[in-house]
């Protein structure tokens, strides 16, 4: 089943790493608890990203299509797969987000969960607010690279 998650939701850690889902969010995943979740560093951002079983394995089949013998393959999944833990979500809806894992993040109390595609991201509440305010010269520009394939125009002066 492909999920499309939706919504930003601000959530608290506790000191064990647990962060309980907002009901809104837990409706959404009611369908694929069973299956768990791997959770892992973004390799990108400093965030954390949350994966539906089914999803990961996606992911996961696409990356061993890759040559096994190829030195830069392997290098790369290392990297991409930093972090990587299975984790369920409890009867009383809270994730437990592994320490280590957590703080690969630097994620502390405050916490938003965001979605990204078929995936989840967690981030602490301050960089979340950094990495998503812009001018709205830069989201115009950003929203016309990526809806309208535009590339940026440059001065031929």
């Amino acid at each position: 089943m492909d999920i499309y998650f939706f919504g930003v939701f601000n959530c608290k850690a506790d000191a064990k790493g647990r962060v309980m889902l907002p009901v809104a969010l837990r409706n959404q995943v009611t369908p694929i608890l069973k299956e768990g979740f791997f959770i892992k560093k973004s390799y990108y951002k400093e965030c954390l990203e949350l994966y539906p079983a089914q999803e990961w394995h996606k992911v996961m089949a696409k990356l061993d299509e890759n040559d096994r013998f190829d030195e830069e393959n392997d290098d790369f999944i290392r990297m991409f797969t930093a972090g990587l833990r299975q984790v369920e979500v409890d009867a009383t809806g809270r994730l437990l987000i592994p320490k280590d894992v957590i703080s690969l993040a630097d994620i502390k109390k405050e916490v938003v969960i965001a979605p990204i595609r078929r995936h989840l991201e967690i981030w602490d509440k301050a960089l979340y607010q950094e990495v998503t305010t812009a001018t709205r010269e830069k989201k115009k520009a950003l929203a016309n690279k990526v809806m309208k394939g535009e590339k940026p125009k440059e001065d031929v002066s």
